[in-house]
Parts: structure tokens; C-alpha cells; sequence
């Protein structure tokens, strides 16, 4: 099968890794904030709330190590809380400021605030810990691009001979090699393949094409949402198809909203509060994983969708793309159809 390669058709886009703190006083966060400027060529880092960050910086000086080793960090804004962690259940990345609370708490990662070689160090710590979340980026960023192409086929992705990834667009999965490198990805060949090549390696991090382009979406700061969707109704049409726990407040405000009733751009953003700015990148992340429709027959007209229903074919290039559904029925904020449970964030496991 004739291979394609891509790598010179697109330039290179650096994702935007999300950084939650926690513990430092208002001129404290400010100062470290100003510091995550970056050359480029590098992921960009951007500090957004606390529990849908994808790394955290924790001030040290504000922790208190509880009798069963959990650590309570004491809040260092107004608008925070006291938080209690367990850093056994940790699922991303965590960096603790310089001083520690004592010679006995030993983080796999410090750095000192006011040294902004430290500062780099520990951001580059972080990018090669999220290096998963980096070439799912990568993927994601092609698999939108690439579109209809894409569809119904069996792809093999390689570099320099090694295969670092499997895509089947028959049933909605991929496969992505676990070491991958998103410079590698960004030059790998796309080999066209039979059906009976869709097997995907053990070893290598399972996701759905829809999780893959949730993570690009996630992290982009491209307009990626059609313009239709700013000047017509948007209706609900299903559960997003990716896990549930990846969804920010916003979006789950949203989906809650328009559950309940559809409307225009303009009236969701009354009716969320949303900034319109954060409102069209929710909507776009939630246009690609199948949750929203200006098509009125499209939209779910259930109450709740039920969690076995699969819902119809998303259009050219689309269908393919989304593949089975990750999201699972109830939850805090959003439409009775989203179930809340314990689910993995983008990236799988992170190291800590």
C-alpha cells in the first residue's frame, strides 16, 4: 500500500499543557505564572483550575503531612480550599515548591520557585512525564485533518521503520506505542492497510479516534469549531464520546443546558455565563466527540440516552472518526445520560 506522509503539509503546533496550583499566595502564583513563557519550539504552558490541570505545582511550604501520609495543602487564594491528597492515588504529574515541610517528605519532583532555571527544569520534567499526552496531540491533530480519508480504513503509522501506531476506522479504535516520540509522529509515514492488519499490539495505550481528537481539541488554541454553530440553534444530540471525568465544569454546565433546552450561541453563553471564547471551544470539543447537532432530527429527543444506544452515523469524515462511545450514563453537573465513575484522564497513568 502506498505510504503518506504529512509532516511537510502541516506545520508543527506545540500543545498547550494546562497547569493547576495550589498553596501560593496571590504574588506567589502571579510571579510563577509569568515565568512559564517558553521559546518556541516547546509545549506551552497555560495554569487553569486545579482539577482539570494535567500537572500541578504545589507550594510545600503550605503542606502539612497528615499521620496516614496523606498531605493537606492549606489554601493560598480566597477562592481555594484546603485540599487533602493522596499522592498514591495522584493521577498526573506533581511538582512541589522549595521548602518542603521536612527532611522525611522526599517528592519525585522540587524545584525552587525563585530560580527560574528550576522552574524550566520542572516544566521539562513534566513534558517528558506527559509525552503520551503529547503524540496523542499529535494524532489527533492528523486525524481531523486528514478526515474523510480516514474513513472506514486501517491505518499504520511508522518512523523509521518502527510502528508506533495502529488506527482502525471500521470499529473506532487505536492503538498508540506507549514510547512514541510526537517529533517521530509528526514525520511518520501513514500506510494504508487490509482489514486483516487491524490488530493492535499489547503493549502499546488503547484510545478511541474521538478521544484522540479530544486531546488536540483540548489543547489547541486553533478556532476549530464550524462557523454554522455560532449563528444557528445547537441542539443535544448524545453523550460525548470520551470519559466523562475529561470534561471541564464548563463543558458539563453545557451539556446540562442543552439537555434541557437548545439555543443559540449568544443565548448559551447568557444561560452558562461562559465567556464567548470558552463557550466555542467547548462547543468544539463537543461538536468532535458527537455531543451537539444543528440538525433538529439529529438531536436526542430521549430525556436520558440510554448507555447501550449507539447513536447515528455523524455525517462524511465524522462517523469514522468518533468511533464507539467512552462516556458512561449520570453525574455532578451534567445530563442525566453521563454516568460519573472513577475514568482514566487523557494520557493514561502519569508518573509522580
Amino acid at each position: 500500500m502506498k505510504a503518506e506522509n504529512h509532516a511537510g503539509d502541516v506545520a508543527i503546533e506545540q500543545p498547550i499543557l494546562w497547569l493547576g496550583m495550589a498553596g501560593f499566595a496571590p504574588a506567589q502564583r502571579a510571579l510563577l505564572e509569568a515565568s512559564l513563557h517558553r521559546p518556541a519550539g516547546l509545549p506551552r504552558w497555560r495554569v487553569c483550575s486545579f482539577s482539570d490541570a494535567d500537572a500541578w505545582w504545589v507550594n510545600g511550604s503550605s503542606i502539612r503531612v497528615l499521620p496516614g501520609g496523606n498531605l493537606k495543602v492549606i489554601a493560598g487564594l480566597p477562592s481555594e480550599r484546603a485540599l487533602n491528597l493522596d499522592l498514591s492515588e495522584v493521577d498526573r504529574p506533581v511538582a512541589f515548591a522549595l521548602p518542603l515541610p521536612g527532611a522525611d517528605f522526599e517528592p519525585r519532583c522540587a524545584f525552587d520557585p525563585a530560580s527560574a532555571p528550576a522552574i524550566e527544569g520542572a516544566l521539562l520534567q513534566f513534558d517528558n512525564w506527559l509525552r503520551l499526552l503529547r503524540a496523542q496531540f499529535v494524532m489527533g491533530k492528523q486525524i481531523i485533518e486528514r478526515g474523510a480519508q480516514l474513513r472506514h480504513g486501517v491505518y499504520h503509522v511508522s518512523h523509521a521503520g518502527s510502528l508506533l501506531a495502529v488506527l482502525d476506522f471500521h470499529e473506532g479504535k487505536t492503538a498508540l506505542s506507549p514510547t512514541a516520540h510526537p517529533v517521530n509522529l509528526w514525520q511518520a509515514q501513514w500506510h494504508k492497510r487490509p482489514v486483516s492488519a487491524r490488530d493492535m499490539p499489547q503493549a502499546f495505550a488503547r484510545f478511541t479516534p474521538a478521544q484522540l481528537a479530544w486531546a488536540y481539541l483540548r489543547r489547541t488554541d486553533r478556532d476549530m469549531l464550524p462557523p454554522r454553530y455560532r449563528d444557528v440553534t445547537i441542539y443535544y444530540r448524545g453523550a460525548p464520546r470520551v470519559p466523562v471525568g475529561w470534561l471541564r465544569d464548563s463543558q458539563l454546565v453545557l451539556l446540562r443546558e442543552l439537555s434541557s433546552e437548545p439555543g443559540s450561541a449568544h443565548a448559551l453563553a447568557l444561560r452558562t455565563g461562559s465567556p464567548p471564547a470558552v463557550l466555542e471551544h467547548d462547543l468544539a470539543c463537543l461538536y468532535y466527540a458527537g455531543a451537539i447537532t444543528t440538525t433538529r432530527s439529529k438531536a436526542d429527543a430521549s430525556p436520558a440516552l440510554r448507555h447501550d444506544s449507539q447513536p447515528p452515523s455523524r455525517g462524511p469524515g465524522l462517523s469514522s472518526l468518533l468511533g464507539d462511545g467512552a462516556a458512561s450514563p449520570g453525574d455532578r453537573t451534567a445530563p442525566a445520560s453521563l454516568e460519573h465513575g472513577h475514568l482514566p484522564r487523557p494520557g493514561g497513568t502519569a508518573e509522580n
